[in-house]
């Protein structure tokens, strides 16, 4: 009975790996999403310690903001920090997720539809 646990046990860790990492397969790295946003990556990486500090909200979600806005592609250097503070303002003062809270910034509406900014982030 023993070895049927430890087979169970570590079956389950192998379907745990597989899906943790099936699951990040589509995340982009920052240097290949800086530039639809015209910006550097040591730019962008500035900016969430930036954001973090004067908003509230966490550095984690300072940075998935930034790079959820930079992989949309929509803002420009010249308005980037202005829509990730009111990004992460707005998942610090109602509850949202960072993905949910650039859909808003970026379409003006909280669900993501077929047109969404972020479709391919």
């Amino acid at each position: 009975m023993k070895h049927v646990f430890t087979v169970i046990g570590i079956g389950f860790a192998a379907l745990f790996v597989v899906v943790f990492f099936t699951g990040r397969l589509d995340h982009k790295h920052l240097a290949l999403v800086a530039p639809r946003v015209g910006m550097h990556v040591d730019d962008l990486s500035a900016l969430a310690p930036r954001i973090a500090s004067q908003t509230g909200a966490t550095i984690g979600t300072s940075r998935r903001v930034v790079y959820l806005l930079a992989c949309s592609g929509v803002p420009d250097p010249s308005t980037m920090e202005e829509r990730a503070r009111e990004a992460a303002a707005i998942t610090e003062k109602r509850g949202m997720t960072a993905r949910e809270a650039a859909v808003l910034v970026l379409a003006g509406r909280t669900r993501e539809g077929p047109a969404s900014p972020l479709k391919d982030c």
